[in-house]
Order: C-alpha cells, then structure tokens, then sequence
C-alpha cells in the first residue's frame, strides 16, 4: 500500500508580499530616521544657538558694568547710561536681537529695604536691575545628508542681573554716607581686626581704614617670597558697634627670578602699571616694551606678570605728558636708574650679581635679574601695580598698642600725618620731583613722644621682671599719586563735592588717598647697639606665616642702656625680605630707634674695640642672602640688613663665626671670604642643616670682610 505525505514547510524563498512588507517596514524605519537626525541637528542648533545667546548676553552685562563715573557726561561711559535700550548683533551665524529693560532700585537704611521710587533728593539709584531678552531667528540651516537641510528654528533667552552703582566689587571705591548712614549699597557686617596687629585709622564721617597683618609665603625654601595683606576700609555709624564692610583691596608683594628679553616686533611688551584713580584701580594698557619672562617654575605664579610687566619705556595712547605716574612703576626713580638709548631705552635699570657678589647691569636679552613687584586685584586678577613707597616707620615697645588710649593716640598721629602730607602736595608738578615728606611723630604740633622713642621714656627690663618683650613696628605707605587724582584731592580740599570731583558720594579727601599702615614686625631688621648685652633681639630668617622670630628682645646680663633698631626697606623689598636688586638699596632704608634700659645683675663680658663686619651676599640664582643666618664664639654678632656685624670679647681665644642656613637642592653651596680663614671643612649637602661654613674671627683692628654665597668652590 502507498501513502502520500503532506509538507509541513516549504522548501525555501519569500513569497512576493513578504518582500514588499518588508520593504514598507525598512522605508518606515528610514523615514523615522531621517526625522530623528533633523530633530538631533535642529535639537543641537538651538543648543548651540542659546549658548551663544546667552555669551552675548554676558558681554552686555560685563558692558554696562564697565562705567567709569555716575552721571552722563555725553563721553564716557557712565552708571546712569544703562537704560532701556535694544540692540542687534550677530554671532556664529545668527541674527540676535537684545532687548534691555532696566529698574532702578534705591535703598533705604532705615527700613533696610529696597525701593523703584526715588527717595526725595536721591538723583541716583543704588542698583539697576537688568533684564536682558535674547531673540534669535532661523537665519542658520544645518545640513542632515545630500538633498536634505533643517532650520535652526528661533527662540528666546530671558538673563536677569544687578549692577551696582559701586564701580567694581573687588575694591573700588568708598561706599560713602552721610550722618552716619550706610546709603550707598545694603548693609554688610564687618569685624574690625584685632589689636595691636590691625590699628584701624580713621578717615572722617565714622569711616575707618585698617590693614591685615603681612603673611608671607616661601614658596619653597631655596627660592624667593610672596607676601599677601589687604587693605580694608569700612563705616562705624553707631561708633563702636555694627560695623558695615564698604571695601577690600588685596595686594600681594612678590619678589622672582625673571630672564630678559628686548622686543625686535611691535607686539612684544607688557601692561602699563594698574594705578588707583579715586574710585577703582585702573588697569594699564598693553604697550610694546622691553619684559621679562619667570625664569623657573618653583617660585611664585604671580612672577609671570611680575617678570612681563615691572618694566618702563615705549609709548601707549593713554600716555598724559607731565603724568608719569601712568607709564612708570617708580616715578619718584632718578633720571640715571633709567637706559637712554637702544632697546631698552625707557626701561628702569635691572641687576644680577656677580660671582664676587656685586651687582651687575643687566642689558643683555635672555641674561637673568631678580625683581620685586606689588600686585592688587583688579575684576578678578592680580596686576602689578605701581611699587610701594613706605614714608614712615615707627616702632614701639611690646604692649604699647593693647589699650584704647594708646590705639587712639596712634591712629591720631597717622590720620594727621597723612592729612599734612596731602596738604604739602597741593596741586603744583613740583609733586613728582620732590614729594612731600611725611611727618614724624616729633615733628607734629604738639609732638607726639611714643613709648622709648627717647632715652627720658626708655623701656625697662628687669631681672625678675620683664626679662622678654616681643618689640612691634608699623610702617606708613602712601602710593604715587597720578595729576588725575591729585586734581581729585585738591577739588575735595577746597570744597568741592563728591559728584562735581569725579568721585561721587566721597566727602574727604582721605577717602580717597591712597595710604594704609602696615604692621611690620615680621619683616623688619631687629638690632641693637650693644651687640647682644645687656640685650639680645631675634633676627631669623623669614618663614612662612610669620612662624619665624624678629623683634624678640630678651635681658642677657648687664645693666646699661641699649639703642635698639627697626630697619625696613622703602619699596617692594620690604615686604618679601628680598636680598639688594640695585644699588639704591641702603639709600631707601627706613630706620625706627627705640631706647631700653637693662638691669640684670650678671656681669657679660668684656667686649674689646675689635670689629669685625661685612656683608653677606649670593651668587647663586634663587638663594637668598638674606636668609643667612649667623652665631659666633668670643665674640657678639648682629646680622644686619645687608650683612653682619661682630664685636669681639676682650682676650677671647679663637673667636669663631658660624654662617648657615644657605640651601638650593641638588646644588654644592659654600660661603666664601677673601678675608676669613675657614676653621676645618665647609659643610654642604642636600639638607638645609648639612650647610655651614665657619670662619676664624682674626683678633686685630677693625676688619671689613665680606662673604659671598657660592656654588661648588671659593
């Protein structure tokens, strides 16, 4: 029998509708894709377009906030020149249509409160609210494949900002009141510094200005210093409590390494000094000149700027004839600190040293000079400013400054120091070649007589009693003046107001005089006359944070008077402890004496009439002499600013003196003497404490015998 079998499957192949399903599923899915790729290029573009809008709408904002002055003028641009406006730019292919809508916002202190009204006498509003539409159209096609091209479509971005009537928040100018009212910006609590290291100075109308305490930073202990300290000006209404913030300046003093270089194309140079105008500090422009480049990456990151721009010469268009105080650093220097001809006509004058020790001109391109600069914050960023130019030290026995009386009698001398030196500028050019002076506290009517500013009020110390003072010192700076500002001071002085003088809302002039005191005694020079006896003062080399010792005067044995010395150097030297850049150095040395009387009933020795001295100084790139320190044997030494001193003991036998504290790694330093014998082997390694060299005191009349800072070999 035969069966027949029926097929479950076919043999093989797509039957005619199968292949067409399948060709509507595949067109469908393409279709999808085609629209996925156009909704991801449209979805980019206005990624991309609101991107940029909302670019152009910072632009704007950072615009309006530039103003240099309150009211309109017709020229400048001005607080009251942000108004309602429209406006329409392009970028990256788009049309951008900006709408601005402005609100003035007043303040009132008494309700502490904010209004759109405008109080009665009130022309000027404290801030402007801004509210800034960005439009865009569908000018910008994005290409999907060959034949196939999608709009960016349009849209619109909404941004909100306020604009303060104070000209710039790092630290312009004075919020300023009158009657004791904060009427310029919203209340901000401020805690005055504490006492004796921050002395508030007043400048008038319940304001008050104060400085931070310098803290320096080694960057690292063979290389060279940043110190940082702000100036802080604030009101006082209630005289005494609920202080109120009204401005920070931060500055920093870096001292750097730095290679020349002397432009040969117009685009090489710097900027022009940042110099304070009365209300902000204004920054330079760039001008082609002769700069410098950091010469290693192990000191401070500000010595990029301090290398390029701490130079003079060239010509820029903000340029005033008669004005230095635009295109120089120091435009108290003397003609012959500058070059008169080739590429660095213009320049200051810049030193290395030799292998003697001596400094040498530097005016080759790619030779190495160290530099010291002051920088203050400007919108953000440090620029270097014009250099310090202290006018007045002062220094004062260890708790003189800890009560009220004493606070008020300090911060009287200075308010009235600086108020005299500012009546001797006047108005005259006279002020760039000889400056006022700023007067000392025995030269005020009446004279002011600190304590142990003179044998009659000497400091007593004691055995048994006060046998360890740490002694203080305070330093007065008064910046360059531009004619700009002096002009400013001088409306101020003759009875001109605030918004006719170009700095509205300031009532005095010492608002807007540029001066602070800083304290100082971390960083000044402590020596004393006897060396050592009765009286011995710490000297040590700077460390970071002030964690070193100066000023520390402790009894010893004897009882007689000693003349006890404060030394800081005038410029920017004086905050970094930086080692002599020129040979102006001992010329700007500022000196304070202080008399002490000590009674200690142990006898010291007897010290003879032979002397030995010299100073100390480093061939050697990124060491610094100044931190050298000193001990001796038979004899009583002193480091002093620039070197050393040593007074031997009567009859001492084999007086030695001890140099140490000299350091770079990987490096062989020696001290060396053309005048001293070493006494057995120098020591040197690649551990600070591994580095001394001690030297043979000969016993004979006075000897002049300088050491210098070597590498490998005397």
């Amino acid at each position: 029998m035969m069966h027949s079998s029926k097929k479950t499957g076919r043999s093989g192949g797509y039957t005619l509708i199968e292949v067409l399903v399948g060709i509507v599923i595949f067109a469908v899915g393409m279709m999808a894709l085609a629209q996925l790729q156009g909704n991801l290029a449209k979805s980019s573009g206005d990624a991309n377009a609101r991107t940029v809008a909302a670019n152009v709408a910072e632009e704007f904002i950072e615009s309006a906030r530039r103003f240099g002055q309150i009211t309109s003028d017709g020229a400048n641009h001005a607080y009251n020149d942000i108004v309602d406006a429209s406006d329409t730019v392009t970028r990256a292919g788009y049309t951008y249509t900006v709408t601005t809508d402005v609100t003035d916002y007043w303040y009132d202190p008494d309700t502490q409160s904010f209004s759109t009204t405008a109080p009665a006498g009130r022309a000027n509003s404290d801030f402007k609210k801004l509210d800034l539409t960005i439009a865009w159209n569908d000018s910008q096609a994005f290409r999907i494949d060959d034949s196939q091209t999608t709009d960016g479509g349009s849209g619109s971005i909404t941004v909100t900002d306020m604009i303060s009537s104070i000209t710039s928040p790092s630290g312009g100018k004075v919020i300023l009141g009158t009657g004791g009212e904060t009427m310029y910006s919203p209340p901000v609590e401020y805690t005055p510094g504490q006492n004796p290291d921050i002395i508030s100075i007043s400048l008038g109308d319940n304001k008050f200005k104060e400085s931070t305490t310098p803290l320096p930073d080694v960057i690292r202990t063979d290389e060279l210093v940043e110190t940082s300290f702000d100036v802080v000006t604030y009101s006082n209404p209630n005289n005494g409590s609920g202080a109120l913030f009204l401005r920070r300046e931060e500055f920093r003093a870096v001292s750097c390494e730095c290679t020349l270089r002397i432009p040969d194309a117009s685009i090489d140079g710097g900027l022009r000094p940042t110099v304070w105008e009365g209300a902000d500090y204004v920054e330079g422009e760039f001008v082609s000149k002769p700069y410098g480049e950091s010469a290693n990456n192990q000191q401070s990151g500000l010595c990029d700027l301090c290398c390029r721009d701490h130079h003079d010469g060239g010509t820029g268009g903000d340029d005033v004839f008669g004005d230095p105080g635009r295109s120089l650093y120091n435009p108290f220097r003397a003609a012959g600190d500058y070059h008169t001809s080739g590429g660095l006509a213009g320049n200051h004058k810049h030193y290395n040293r030799d292998r003697d020790g001596n400094a040498v001109l530097v005016d080759q391109d790619g030779a190495t000079y160290v530099e010291a600069c002051r920088l203050v914050r400007k919108d953000g960023f440090f620029r270097v400013a014009q250099d310090l130019r202290q006018e007045g030290l002062n220094a004062f026995p260890a708790d003189y400054l800890d009560e009220a009386a004493e606070i008020t009698e300090y911060s009287d001398y200075v308010t009235a120091a600086i108020a005299s030196y500012e009546f001797q500028m006047g108005e005259g050019g006279q002020y760039e070649t000889t400056p006022p002076s700023l007067p000392r506290p025995s030269q005020m009517t009446p004279a002011v007589v600190f304590p142990a500013s003179n044998p009659v009020v000497a400091s007593v110390m004691a055995e048994g009693g006060v046998e360890e003072q740490q002694l203080r010192s305070r330093g007065i700076y008064v910046d360059f003046m531009s004619a700009e500002l002096r002009g400013k001071i001088n409306c101020l002085e003759t009875g001109g107001s605030g918004e006719s003088c170009g700095v509205p809302e300031v009532s005095t002039p010492l608002e807007i005089l540029p001066f602070y005191d800083v304290q100082l005694t971390w960083l000044s020079r402590w020596n004393e006359t006897p060396s050592n006896y009765p009286i011995d003062v710490s000297n040590e080399a700077i460390a970071n944070g002030n964690t070193h010792s100066r000023g520390l005067a402790s009894l010893t044995s004897g009882i007689a008077n000693s003349n006890i010395s404060s030394k800081v150097h005038s410029g920017n030297l004086g905050l970094t402890g930086t080692d002599p850049i020129d040979p102006n150095y001992l010329s700007e040395l500022e000196t304070y004496v202080l008399y002490a009387k000590a009674i200690d009933l142990s006898a010291p020795p007897t010290m003879s009439t032979v002397r030995i001295s010299g100073s100390i100084t480093s061939a050697v790139g990124g060491v610094k002499a100044s931190d050298v320190e000193i001990s001796a044997s038979g004899a009583a030494c002193d480091r002093t600013n620039t070197g050393y001193e040593c007074l031997l003991e009567e009859g001492a036998i084999n007086p030695r003196f001890t140099v140490s504290n000299y350091f770079k790694m990987n490096k062989n330093l020696l001290a060396c003497s053309s005048v001293l014998t070493t006494h057995g082997q120098e020591h040197s390694g690649d551990d600070p404490s591994l580095n001394w060299t001690r030297f043979n005191l000969p016993y004979e009349t006075t000897t002049l015998a300088n050491i210098v800072i070597r590498e490998d070999s005397c």
